[in-house]
């Protein structure tokens, strides 16, 4: 295990993917973007993905020099074509067009086509968040999620995302995957050959397992819960789109000469536009502070706010630096030379 700089990993990261004929600015994007998860405590979606969108790239199903083309339908409306590009890309530049959007309307939502796999969903909202506002992001993805009481998958693990400003400087975020957890946690245990608990997958015969060799399907958070909100945010981003859903997304791991043409929906809301405006900031701050005075339960220490583990660990990795697997910062360095 090695303790790696943020800084120095975001330039590391970003010379990958300028030796491929990704721009200066579209590099340091995804390099911010995947190093924003790894200071959160997220590292299945941080740099560890890195070989994998390389693959894709030097395989020529995802475009390296993307000509994104955004068309406004209406006051709060917008999509853009994200011309087959790196998904963290697309999705960054549709958000600072929905922040530019309810800068004038107090509320904006803007899709995207023709992308691809965007990363982790809080380092969108966190750029509403700084505009002073409140973020929602979702995509699609792969099938790999059951349905309530099915065997098979259907949609994928589509996350969805929320992102709150507070007068503390403490966003409150929820950035969740509607499966029981994100597809990579699952690889990254079979990356470090561990366990998994039997509540987050099930093996080819649809049977729980703990062996994340052997995990094919995922299970949907809270039951019929999980499994409604992926098929919801199918529709919002695939259907809403003119895209894909469910069984019909073409995979990331495999057909690697095939684009994914995955859809992504963003939202942007001026809460000035809304009675609670003066008091709002202070007010979702008050909330945190009386949660923390819930009594915990046994096995807890504390109650925590949503996104509040993710803060403290981003703060804490700020000044230790980042853990990187051994493995990992080799594949880094091989691909950076």
């Amino acid at each position: 295990m090695k303790l790696v700089d943020a800084e120095e990993l975001r330039s590391l990261v970003a010379e990958i993917f300028q030796r491929r004929g990704v721009s200066r600015g579209d590099s340091f994007i995804v390099s911010n973007s995947l190093v924003h998860a790894n200071l959160r405590g997220v590292d299945s979606h941080g740099v560890m993905r890195v070989g994998h969108y390389i693959r894709r790239i030097e395989s020529g199903s995802v475009n390296p020099t993307p000509h994104e083309r955004v068309e406004r339908t209406g006051m709060a409306t917008a999509f853009m074509d994200g011309d087959d590009g790196l998904g963290h890309v697309s999705v960054w530049r549709a958000t600072g067009t929905a922040i530019e959007m309810a800068k004038e309307s107090g509320v904006s939502l803007v899709g995207v086509m023709n992308s691809s796999h965007c990363g982790a969903l809080s380092f969108f909202v966190y750029h509403a968040i700084e505009a002073g506002m409140i973020g929602v992001a979702m995509t699609q993805t792969d099938t790999a999620v059951v349905p309530y009481g099915g065997r098979r998958p259907f949609c994928g693990t589509n996350p969805i995302c929320f992102g709150i400003p507070s007068s503390s400087g403490m966003p409150i975020v929820l950035d969740m995957a509607t499966s029981t957890v994100a597809g990579g946690q699952i690889f990254k245990a079979r990356a470090e050959n561990r366990q998994i608990p039997d509540t987050w997958a099930l093996d080819g015969d649809g049977k729980p397992t703990t062996d994340p060799h052997k995990a094919v399907y995922f299970t949907p958070a809270g039951g019929p819960k999980g499994y409604g909100l992926g098929v919801i945010v199918d529709i919002l981003t695939g259907i809403l789109m003119g895209g894909n859903f469910g069984p019909h997304v073409s995979l990331m791991y495999g057909d690697y000469e095939k684009k994914r043409d995955l859809c992504h929906l963003v939202g942007v809301i001026d809460y000035r536009r809304f009675p609670g405006k003066e008091t709002f900031l202070t007010k979702v701050t008050q909330m945190v502070e009386e949660l923390h005075q819930v009594p915990p339960a046994d096995g807890f220490d504390r109650i925590l706010a949503p996104g509040e583990p993710e803060y403290l660990k981003e703060t804490e990795r700020k000044i230790k630096g980042i853990p990187v697997e051994d493995y990992i910062w080799k594949e880094l360095e091989s691909l950076a030379r």
